[in-house]
């Protein structure tokens, strides 16, 4: 089991790293724990999120054993805030953000055609490939489309004393490293470091709620499935990945004004033998020749999926519970009235999805909701898919910010680099990537010249995706979601040091689910020992 400790001030914090651990090691294999369960009962793995320097001792007797005969490898993640004993004894200096910091880790706005990134960001030595890292440069704010879509999909680290921003402005010992912060490419002072102390290991995060938001969150899976397999105690992780990929793609449409205009690009994508989904406002079902495209999708329920996208796509859901609710409920009735089909998933209007409205929909029956933007709802945006912080087990949620439009198309050099890069991000880290566009409207054709360029847009990068992957696998939204969910509700538990899966008692999906653990890569056979 992996404990998680934190102060009460840092409840909030708290909670979306116990989630987004859950994420990736199951709801059985993180728990929360009291100080004291630091040195009585103290389970091998232990994640301490903002800990205070009160804490100092006992996080030194949890790594160390402190001569009292209780000593034996463990791993440690630190989040946030280093307590000063313990980064006394691992040689970390920390001191006070420089008061410039705000302003360098703000973009501009994006330029149609162009990204813009603020002058600090997130750069990795070479020491982030002993965690199956690479030489990532993560700016703290990137912008694609104005100042709201971040194509490659991770969030904002800020500066502004919110569990979100770095906590202070530290120094780690070279050899320890694995990253730093740069302002216009010049070092400054230590994200992330890795030590081995004594028998255990440690791992840091300079921010609170650690790199949740992000693919860097590859780097703590791979702490805690992987690193030291012969000498420290490691923990299984699901895999994002269905058993027997190596790339899981999905992509929709989400039909803000017409649903009808999707039609030639839904033929390109059956012409490339690729599912098809599209997220329907209801309002469009208003007028005339909008139904017969969601029936003759739905045919093939293997090929097509639609979902909702509100009944009146208004912004935050309608900014209450009460309205997510009804928006939620109503768009869903509308949408079996008009095809036949139940429908379980839902996408966030505006990608907006604030923590009331998630709520409204898991009451009005849906299964889970797609969102997630830089801009706004930083919960929202999680490396992994599945439970959010506060929501029961069954609502699950994916961050899919990479928007494929027009608008966002670069001007100069590769038109389709930023979605390729974003491609490439998700495959490294074995994450289940998600993208979307818009069928054009009489009054909007989201930066496309017109229906052939924006087709030949998506075969190239359907196409780049085959060509960079061995076994690409591609989903319609509700069966991303359906994986997601089954992964979600699986349990992995540990009986005398032996780890085993329990899966849900009825599968909601048919894909098969893989495990990572002591640095194999195996299907999950329900029951059976991990080895």
């Amino acid at each position: 089991m992996i404990g998680v400790a934190f102060p009460d001030t840092r409840a909030e914090a708290g909670q979306h790293v116990l989630a987004a651990l859950r994420r990736s090691v199951s709801a059985t294999q993180a728990q929360t724990i009291t100080r004291n369960m630091l040195q009585e009962m103290a389970p091998d793995v232990v994640v301490a999120v903002d800990a205070p320097d009160a804490w100092s001792a006992d996080l030194i007797a949890y790594v160390t054993g402190n001569g009292n005969g209780n000593a034996r490898p463990r791993k440690l993640i630190v989040f946030g805030h280093m307590p000063i004993a313990l980064a006394d004894y691992l040689r970390y200096r920390p001191a006070s953000l420089p008061a410039e910091l705000g302003d360098a880790s703000r973009s501009a706005s994006a330029p149609c055609g162009e990204s813009r990134e603020s002058a600090a960001a997130v750069r990795y030595g070479a020491l982030a490939q002993t965690l199956g890292g690479a030489a990532w440069h993560r700016p703290f704010e990137r912008f694609d489309f104005t100042d709201e879509w971040n194509n490659l999909g991770y969030g904002a680290i800020r500066a502004d004393g919110s569990i979100w921003a770095l906590a202070e402005a530290a120094e780690v010992p070279a050899e320890a490293e694995l990253a730093a912060v740069v302002v216009n490419g010049e070092r400054q002072f230590a994200y992330a470091a890795l030590w081995d102390a004594g028998t255990s290991g440690v791992l840091w995060f300079n921010r609170p709620v650690g790199p949740c938001d992000s693919f860097e969150w590859r780097l703590v899976e791979q702490f805690l499935s992987a690193y030291r397999a012969d000498a420290l105690p490691c923990q299984p992780v699901l895999s994002e990945l269905p058993w027997g990929y190596d790339a899981a793609i999905t992509s929709r449409l989400d039909c803000d004004e017409d649903v009808e205009s999707a039609r030639p690009l839904w033929q390109a994508y059956q012409r490339l033998g690729v599912p098809f989904s599209l997220a329907v406002h209801t309002r469009n079902l208003e007028r005339e020749g909008q139904h017969e495209i969601l029936r003759e999708l739905l045919a093939d329920r293997r090929q097509g999926a639609v979902l909702s996208h509100t009944a009146t796509h208004a912004p935050n859901w309608g900014g209450s519970y009460d309205t997510a609710l009804a928006e939620g409920a109503h768009s869903a009735h509308l949408l079996e009235r008009a095809t036949g089909v139940p429908v379980r998933y839902a996408v966030s209007p505006f990608h907006q999805s604030p923590p009331y409205a998630m709520r409204g929909l898991a009451d009005a029956g849906y299964a889970g909701c797609i969102g997630g933007i830089i801009r706004n709802d930083p919960e929202f945006l999680s490396a992994r898919g599945g439970a959010l912080a506060g929501l029961s087990a069954g609502f699950v949620a994916h961050s899919q910010q990479c928007m494929l439009h027009g608008d966002c198309m670069l001007k100069e050099g590769d038109p389709l680099a930023v979605f390729k890069q974003a491609f490439d991000l998700a495959y490294a880290t074995n994450t289940l990537f998600g993208y979307l566009d818009h069928p054009f409207s009489e009054r909007y054709a989201y930066g496309w010249s017109d229906e052939a360029a924006r087709i030949d847009a998506h075969e190239q990068l359907i196409a780049y995706m085959r060509g960079k992957a061995q076994r690409p696998l591609f989903l319609h939204e509700e069966a991303a979601l359906d994986f997601l969910r089954m992964r979600s509700l699986a349990q992995i538990v540990e009986e005398d040091g032996v780890f085993r899966v329990v899966m849900p008692c009825a599968a909601t999906s048919p894909l098969m689910l893989g495990v990572e653990f002591r640095g194999t890569h195996t299907k999950v056979e329900a029951g059976k020992a991990l080895q």
